[in-house]
């Protein structure tokens, strides 16, 4: 004879949520768990039981965990470009070793190694933003605030992939090396290349 399940008993039950809830509910448990722990123990049952999700909408919505961190890889990349359009002139527009920083480019760098490509990122926000930043906070051409800031977005890559292989693993180094950068985007400013 079957026993009756009390309240107590019975499994929680989801309430109904829209499909972007759900998908913003599920990037930012994956974005809380990736902090956390390495990316490789990060699993798709982990993420959607943080989110309060049922575990089948992550590959519904996204088609499975390496789309749902792509997808996490775009949202980080959106939140850096809206920090680097609100930093206030004369300061720099993003820190390297910030953890949002890191996170997105270890992230990308996993996802490269584990599919054996990069993810198909079509999003230069953060380039475009600081573009835009030297170009009218600056001064500089459109031409060289497009290749400054490639090239600033190189250097933070570098720095969070490389740093201790290079030297730069402290506060120390870090605010020296950010230091330099400024200079030289005067300096671009001052004398762009010809």
């Amino acid at each position: 004879m079957a026993t009756k399940k009390t309240g107590a008993d019975k499994p929680k039950r989801r309430s109904p949520i829209t499909r972007a809830e759900g998908e913003r509910r599920l990037i930012e448990a994956a974005i809380e768990l990736l902090q956390e722990r390495p990316f490789s123990e990060v699993g798709v049952r982990e993420i959607a039981a943080r989110a309060d999700v049922n575990h089948g909408f992550v590959h519904t919505w996204f088609g499975g965990k390496g789309a749902l961190l792509s997808r996490v890889v775009e949202v980080l990349l959106e939140r850096l470009a809206r920090s680097v359009r609100s930093t206030p002139a004369g300061s720099l527009a993003a820190q390297p070793f910030d953890p949002n920083v890191q996170l997105v480019v270890r992230l990308v760098m996993w996802l490269t190694l584990e599919n054996g490509v990069p993810p198909k990122l079509h999003n230069t926000a953060v380039i475009n933003a600081l573009a835009d930043r030297y170009e009218n906070v600056e001064g500089m051409t459109p031409e060289i605030a497009r290749l400054a800031a490639q090239q600033a977005v190189s250097i933070a890559v570098a720095a969070v992939m490389y740093g201790p292989l290079i030297g730069i693993d402290s506060n120390e180094a870090t605010v020296q090396n950010l230091a330099l950068w400024r200079h030289i985007v005067g300096l671009l400013v001052e004398h762009p290349p010809a």
